[in-house]
């Protein structure tokens, strides 16, 4: 967040220096960027599952590298959801609040869809990188509820934007609920006792890893 904070703030500081405005189209464009690549931020792992293979039914990074529930949609409608459907509602909903609170990007409703972006950011590395499948349940929450809470506050100075970014929340819970289903078949039943992972980060043999280490 901090470093998304300087980036919107030198932007800002720069079209004020030179008198211009972006246009409309480069916000769009921006934030439907963002809300495809805003890992860019992030110091921890991001390596997202390879959309090749998710398309094909082979295994990838949370995707087929696990036992997946068997009503799983196919794994073509992941992409286009997210590029096609969620990142296209981001993009229109935040030029919209941009519009509607002076034409910045620094400014802290702007920063809620950017705080959405940056623990959905932490998701991944959780779900897909780390593969805790038990902290990765209340993560999806945590996705869940930044959504809704961006889409109040872009609701709070544009109507027509909140409404736009809440339409994001569907697909979110579908996601929620599929995550917390494949949580629950990976676990093992071993005579009374469930040894399913706990719903909370263990020291384990997994280790979070930064993208610049080696």
């Amino acid at each position: 967040m901090g470093a998304v904070s300087a980036t919107f703030g030198a932007v800002d500081l720069a079209t004020d220096a030179l008198g211009v405005t972006l246009p409309w189209q480069a916000v769009a464009g921006l934030f439907w960027g963002l809300s495809l690549k805003s890992r860019v931020f992030s110091p921890l792992d991001n390596a997202r599952p390879d959309l090749k293979k998710a398309v094909d039914g082979e295994a990838t990074r949370g995707f087929n590298d696990r036992i997946m529930p068997s009503w799983t949609p196919p794994g073509v409608t992941f992409p286009i959801m997210w590029v096609l459907v969620v990142g296209p509602l981001r993009a229109l909903s935040s030029t919209l609040v941009w519009e509607a609170t002076g034409m910045h990007l620094l400014n802290p409703v702007l920063l809620c869809i950017m705080l959405h972006l940056s623990v959905g950011d932490t998701w991944n590395t959780v779900n897909n990188v780390e593969r805790r499948l038990g902290a990765a349940v209340p993560g999806v929450a945590c996705v869940l509820a930044s959504a809704c809470f961006a889409a109040t506050q872009f609701y709070s100075v544009s109507e027509k934007a909140g409404s736009l970014l809440g339409l994001t929340a569907v697909w979110i819970t579908v996601a929620g609920l599929l995550i917390a289903d494949t949580w629950r078949i990976n676990a093992a039943e071993a005579g009374s006792k469930w040894e399913g992972e706990p719903l909370f980060p263990v020291k384990g043999e997994v280790a979070t890893r930064f993208w610049f280490e080696k």
